[in-house]
């Protein structure tokens, strides 16, 4: 069993260990999640920067081959405003829906 966390969950939860509003506790997180039965526990910033590194790869694609300017986003919000919007500037599938 695997769980994923918000970064914005370090500092949240410390209060749950009795440190002081604000104080990072991963290592106390980490330790509570193992305990609970969690095989592994990844931090959303792990999926950032796999997107990252998707997003370079493609960027460095289109810029030997094009189209040009590349806009990308993950929030669900952006993606709904162009597609409502301003479909016409949407000239490829997501990167997922090409897979």
């Amino acid at each position: 069993m695997v769980v994923q966390t918000a970064p914005s969950i370090r500092a949240a939860i410390g209060e749950g260990f009795g440190l002081e509003p604000g104080t990072p506790a991963t290592g106390r997180m980490v330790t509570a999640l193992r305990r609970l039965g969690f095989d592994a526990v990844f931090d959303t910033d792990l999926a950032a920067d796999l997107t990252i590194v998707e997003e370079a790869n493609e960027f460095l694609q289109r810029l030997q081959t094009g189209p040009l300017p590349m806009l990308t986003s993950c929030s669900p919000g952006w993606i709904n405003f162009m597609e409502k919007f301003y479909p016409e500037l949407i000239r490829t599938p997501p990167l997922a829906a090409r897979r």
